[in-house]
């Protein structure tokens, strides 16, 4: 059965799949985060996103978007925001609770790595929550 997707729903699923897999080593390798790491990752996902997204424009004809296309962004836009706005609240209530019971015990250098990951990672759950969202969307008819 072969889906006929939309050029938005294309791109999403090309956007995921490279969060997912620039990603997932990322924070399955978590012990081994290095600033400079976090620099490749980033550039990973930039070089990655222009090659896929530049082949799906290139090879889709139909690229109009219409009201029920940003009604679908709005939707995940929203679940985005709210996914970081409760998780900035988690770790800052958490980092305040272990600093409190005086468990947090890093050097400067470990501790601007460790706050580093920790809000890289929140930003990453947003924005896959929010690609999730949208195909989601698309697959429900909105």
């Amino acid at each position: 059965m072969a889906l006929n997707l939309s050029y938005k729903e294309k791109t999403l699923y090309a956007s995921l799949a490279v969060e997912l897999v620039v990603y997932g080593p990322y924070f399955v390798l978590h012990r081994q985060n290095s600033v400079g790491k976090v620099a490749g990752m980033i550039i990973a996902i930039i070089v990655l996103q222009i090659a896929l997204q530049s082949i799906i424009a290139a090879l889709t004809r139909n690229r109009v978007t219409d009201e029920r296309d940003r009604l679908i962004e709005q939707r995940g836009y929203r679940a985005g925001y709210l996914t970081i706005a409760s998780l900035m609240v988690l770790g800052l209530a958490m980092l305040w609770f272990h600093a409190a019971a005086g468990n947090l015990y890093m050097d400067g250098r470990m501790m601007g790595l460790h706050f580093l990951s920790v809000f890289f990672g929140m930003l990453v759950i947003a924005d896959i929550t929010k690609t999730a969202t949208q195909i989601a969307a698309y697959r429900r008819a909105l």
